[in-house]
């Protein structure tokens, strides 16, 4: 890792500068994303994140690239962001974005349900937003993660938690939420220790909309 971190400061000019990109140039769209950095807390997920310019990260079930695009600038020229899902569709767009901004720090990786097929002991971190309740093949996903991850290289998780936490996970994940409970579980049985964690981590109530999430932080557990 370099020496310099980034700042929330320079987090912070991210949104205006890749807007373009990211949503049609309308004036709905520019304040439509600028409203869900605010309530996704973008800053405090990358500050959870540790990160130096320089660092290689992976945004797994990137999708369209909202995080992905948020990255690039914070890692650098020198730095590598792994923009990984198994929709292949996504993933060339993202990929042709990135082209067209010349974000060539931006590489396309495409998975299977069971492995991201990520590049072994390589990453400084990986982020996972809004597609874990999606891995129905966790293990597998978790397993990979842990292969891609440097020793003390951290996994942030976000995701939404269900009405009923009780509910089968099954259940949760066709609702698309998952209980963070079930999460902590399945990274102690993967190896990972978890060092952080937020139940609570976004509760907006914004107009109609009510958003909520929670988020985890963990790394490799050290053999002893």
């Amino acid at each position: 890792m370099l020496q310099r971190r980034i700042s929330a400061g320079q987090i912070s000019v991210l949104p205006l500068v890749l807007a373009s990109l990211l949503l049609p140039a309308s004036a709905g769209a520019q304040v439509e994303r600028t409203h869900r950095d605010e309530w996704q807390k973008v800053e405090e997920i990358f500050a959870a994140m540790d990160l130096d310019e320089g660092d290689r990260v992976a945004d797994v079930g990137a999708g369209g690239g909202f995080f992905t695009f948020r990255l690039s600038p914070i890692v650098g020229p020198q730095g590598k962001v792994f923009a990984q899902d198994i929709d292949g569709g996504v993933l060339r767009e993202v990929r042709e974005a990135a082209q067209r901004e010349a974000m060539d720090n931006i590489e396309t990786v495409l998975g299977v349900r069971d492995d991201p097929r990520l590049p072994p002991t390589s990453l400084d971190a990986v982020l996972i937003v809004n597609a874990y309740h999606e891995m129905d093949e966790y293990e597998g996903m978790l397993a990979g993660i842990r292969r891609a991850l440097k020793p003390g290289g951290r996994l942030v998780i976000v995701d939404d938690p269900p009405r009923d936490p009780t509910q089968p996970r099954r259940q949760q994940m066709q609702q698309h939420d998952i209980d963070i409970g079930l999460v902590e579980q399945d990274l102690e049985t993967a190896g990972f220790e978890v060092i952080r964690r937020e139940p609570d981590f976004v509760n907006d109530d914004h107009g109609r909309h009510h958003h909520r999430s929670w988020m985890l932080v963990a790394v490799p557990r050290q053999s002893r």
